[in-house]
């Protein structure tokens, strides 16, 4: 929920996180922003000299993104019998059977994925619903600090089309970070990233000044995730 976010980012905070990774979404980003506004107020009033605001980091993947999947299911074939599992393990508190309402709550579904192998009869089933880039983009990207992106060998056009949707943004992001598990062919893949990051088109490139003259554009910080875990 909200409140745990905001909750959970101010204790990260103090705790000393040079960096909080959320959901590339303006609520939860709302959310933690709150966190670490407290946070620094608390920091001031305590005089904490070593005390630094973290970054605040967005995901998003290349690809399908599971940080969109929701669950979803049809209530009315539910055996009136069933004792609901889904409903007691959802984290979310998302999934509702009352006399107002009866299946999946989508603004609160985060696709955690509890509740798929619990549900007696298989009924469950988990779909990617993204909002489109552009308009993500343009809502969360000009809030924040950092950037994680995650992708898989084989999504070398996924990559380079998020790439270049992300040009405006990049050059005011502290830090980008390229989350890829474990596959064949990864060094070659990642090698294929960088080639995009350092490609003309990006920030990465020389560019030319007022005189002509051709000059060193800004070089982003790069942090590659490669521990085999997606």
């Amino acid at each position: 929920a909200l409140p745990d976010i905001r909750n959970l980012t101010l204790a990260y905070a103090l705790a000393g996180a040079d960096c909080i990774d959320v959901a590339a979404d303006p609520a939860v980003i709302a959310a933690a922003k709150s966190g670490l506004d407290a946070a620094e107020k608390i920091a001031q009033a305590a005089q904490r000299s070593d005390y630094s605001r973290p970054w605040l980091m967005i995901s998003m993947s290349a690809g399908e993104d599971p940080h969109f999947r929701k669950a979803e299911f049809d209530p009315a074939i539910c055996p009136p019998d069933c004792p609901r599992p889904c409903e007691t393990i959802c984290p979310a508190e998302a999934i509702e059977f009352s006399t107002d309402f009866m299946g999946v709550r989508r603004d609160r579904c985060y696709g955690c994925g509890r509740c798929l192998p619990v549900c007696p009869w298989g009924l469950i089933a988990a779909h990617s619903h993204p909002t489109p880039l552009d308009a993500a983009a343009q809502q969360v990207l000009s809030q924040v600090d950092a950037l994680e992106i995650h992708t898989h060998v084989g999504e070398y056009a996924a990559f380079k089309d998020l790439w270049q949707t992300l040009q405006p943004w990049i050059d005011d992001l502290h830090i980008i970070s390229i989350s890829c598990p474990d596959d064949e062919g990864l060094i070659d893949y990642l090698k294929d990233l960088q080639r995009i990051i350092k490609a003309p088109e990006s920030s990465a490139s020389k560019d030319l000044d007022a005189s002509g003259i051709a000059v060193e554009t800004k070089l982003h910080n790069v942090i590659w995730q490669t521990d085999g875990r997606p």
